[in-house]
């Protein structure tokens, strides 16, 4: 069966996500659609970028994720199809590829013809999708374009000091925890480390530990319990490090988010000493 994902910034209270539902099944009956999230953050194509990026490869190769942020057809100057890792991506060409994929990985990139019929994004979508499970070759479809051709999100990319003594990043993402995620991930973090001692510099703060789990915790000093609120970084499910409360929640202990005042696009630098 054919499988289309949707990561939107519609919401779940209006009628948007079943219109766009309407529209892809009328049109293709036989598809399984398949919700990766409808509440980014209102136009927030780092937050939709990163989210895709933690589910899509869990789906079986051949899957289309259709990303709807920031892509109304007449606000964007062309709209991309690109194939990576056998699945499919639709997007806006707006920086939405960015954490997909790099320029070094072997993707196929196609700016898509727009049909004279095609007077939405989700129809012009929804007959891309069409061609691709009939079989219709990529490159039929518009013309192919390199990846750094393509408009890329800035702040979705750590910049590496000249020297290497350190990296600077920003937080990407406030997940449903609270949790705020950084554009640095582990495999740079290590490169670049190359077994030196660092510092983290976030939000009025210096950190000398990455935990390697949430309760990876000095014991001897005093008790679990008692770094209940402690903030501490860690690399999450994917590998990007992450700025977390430990046993967070908003009532009692709050988290990153509040208790700190962690925003998106907040900088983070780690500094590094032999």
């Amino acid at each position: 069966m054919s499988i289309i994902t949707l990561t939107t910034d519609y919401g779940i209270k209006d009628h948007f996500v079943a219109s766009v539902k309407g529209k892809i099944m009328t049109e293709l009956p036989l598809v399984q659609i398949i919700d990766i999230s409808h509440c980014i953050d209102l136009y927030n194509i780092a937050n939709a970028s990163y989210v895709l990026f933690g589910a899509y490869s869990n789906f079986p190769k051949g899957s289309l994720h259709m990303v709807l942020v920031e892509a109304e057809m007449f606000d964007q100057t062309s709209f991309l199809l690109t194939k990576f890792n056998d699945h499919f991506f639709l997007t806006a060409n707006n920086g939405a590829i960015t954490l997909l994929a790099t320029a070094d990985d072997e993707t196929e990139i196609v700016d898509l013809n727009i049909p004279n019929s095609c007077n939405d994004t989700v129809s012009l979508y929804t007959h891309i999708a069409k061609q691709l499970f009939n079989n219709v070759p990529c490159s039929i479809l518009g013309t192919k374009i390199n990846y750094n051709d393509c408009e890329l999100l800035v702040e979705l990319r750590p910049k590496v000091a000249d020297d290497e003594n350190s990296i600077r990043g920003s937080v990407i993402y406030i997940d449903h925890y609270g949790n705020a995620v950084t554009n640095i991930s582990k495999d740079l973090f290590e490169r670049i480390r190359n077994g030196r001692k660092y510092v983290i510099n976030a939000v009025r703060y210096r950190i000398t530990k990455i935990n390697e789990y949430y309760a990876d915790f000095n014991t001897d000093s005093k008790t679990l319990r008692e770094y209940e609120g402690d903030m501490l970084f860690i690399f999450n499910d994917l590998d990007f490090l992450q700025m977390s409360i430990y046993k967070s929640d908003y009532e009692n202990v709050g988290n990153a988010k509040t208790l700190f005042g962690v925003s998106y696009r907040d900088t983070v630098i780690i500094e590094f000493t032999e």
